[in-house]
């Protein structure tokens, strides 16, 4: 990768630890299916695309499916802090996706607040 790759890279977001082919056929299957697939990874790589697509809300549930292949360890050292939490989670992702689902259709919309300008006394 050249120098100025990687500096575009840099400004948009972390790169995928895994082949854009690989992230698409998980994505594309089943969780089942997903999961055989990400088996074959090795575990610490598997750990850090649990991770990756944790964070994207389009692809958070193949993080916990993902995540599901781990052990504790390596989502620690993937998550940090938010191993242990992740690894709670990815052992029921369905359950974690359907409360996280009721909480968010139940949360009250927050207000929102227009700034308005002041001018100063002159």
């Amino acid at each position: 990768m050249t120098a100025s790759a990687s500096n575009v890279h840099a400004l948009n977001e972390e790169q995928c630890p895994v082949p854009e082919d690989v992230l698409g056929q998980m994505h594309s299957s089943n969780p089942t299916d997903a999961a055989e697939v990400a088996a074959k990874l090795p575990e610490h790589q598997r750990a850090q695309l649990a991770a990756f697509c944790y964070e994207r809300r389009h692809l958070h549930h193949l993080g916990l499916i993902i995540a599901s292949t781990c052990g504790l360890l390596a989502l620690r050292k993937a998550f940090g802090l938010a191993g242990d939490v992740v690894f709670k989670q990815s052992r029921k992702p369905d359950d974690t996706i359907a409360e996280e689902r009721r909480n968010t259709n139940h949360s009250t919309p927050k207000p929102v607040t227009l700034a308005t300008f002041v001018r100063p006394p002159e």
